[in-house]
């Protein structure tokens, strides 16, 4: 690709930074399409990862104290709140325990940025709170994005041996636990080194995954939807907006379908 993304490599003859910026236009390629949008990343990605290792995961580590609830099969509506219901008020009845509710919002106008949301409740009580702008992201990045907050937010507090953590993203509740490459991994490399000191400085300690469908409007978890939804607090983009490489490719895919359809709908393309 260009020097700028690897500085000191021996440049080709036929290396894109070659090309007249008329050249550069008219080639078509992948390489190409590539290079034109790695100015607008600004993510960075760890391939090496000793984090990622086989054996040397958290996941490798601490799997029989890091657990993950999908919501059961053949369970109501009624059914699922009186499952949370009955784990809500477990959780409140351990003195060392957190509760976390984490929601994370891609709003309709590209102007303005998405956002994450967690709360922390200790009892009855919240005790935590934070409202962060995600920038040019989507859902599943700003689930990870609230996830990452939530979980700092609550290993930061003094004697909580187990956190509780309701999110309606699954997914991206595992992938904050997976050090390997996908969008947002810095976050999941901080939580994994966070959460692997955490959990290796007492063995009592552990944290549970819980999904709520949002469809419910659950208790504490539809406290932090509406929180994130409200539209009083949107955020709009810089000049330079953060952006995720998940952002990048579903944009990306998004002008590929309308060149489609647009070629689509010429007689001469059709043929």
């Amino acid at each position: 690709m260009g020097q700028h993304d690897a500085p000191g490599a021996h440049v080709h003859w036929w290396h894109i930074n070659n090309l007249s910026t008329k050249a550069f236009l008219a080639t078509k390629s992948t390489a190409v399409d590539v290079a034109g949008k790695l100015p607008c990343l600004t993510e960075a990605f760890d391939a090496d990862s000793g984090k990622a290792w086989p054996g040397n995961q958290i996941m490798d580590v601490f799997s029989n104290r890091i657990s993950f609830y999908p919501r059961p099969n053949g369970v109501s509506a009624d059914e699922q709140i009186t499952l949370h219901d009955a784990t809500l008020l477990k959780a409140k009845g351990e003195e060392h325990s957190a509760i976390v509710a984490c929601d994370g919002s891609v709003p309709q106008d590209s102007t303005e940025q998405a956002l994450a949301v967690a709360r922390v409740w200790i009892g009855d009580h919240m005790v935590k709170q934070t409202r962060q702008a995600s920038s040019r992201a989507m859902a599943p990045d700003t689930e990870l994005h609230a996830i990452w907050a939530s979980i700092s937010m609550a290993m930061a507090i003094a004697g909580v041996d187990h956190i509780y953590v309701f999110t309606d993203h699954l997914p991206s509740a595992e992938q904050v636990v997976d050090p390997g490459i996908h969008s947002g991994q810095w976050r999941s490399l901080e939580v994994c080194t966070r959460l692997w000191s955490w959990l290796g400085a007492d063995p009592a300690r552990c944290i549970s995954f819980i999904l709520v469908n949002s469809k419910l409007k659950w208790s504490i978890h539809q406290s932090v939807h509406k929180y994130v939804s409200n539209q009083s607090f949107s955020i709009a983009h810089s000049r330079h907006p953060a952006t995720l490489v998940a952002y990048l490719c579903t944009a990306e895919v998004a002008v590929c379908r309308d060149e489609w359809n647009r070629l689509f709908g010429m007689s001469k393309y059709l043929g």
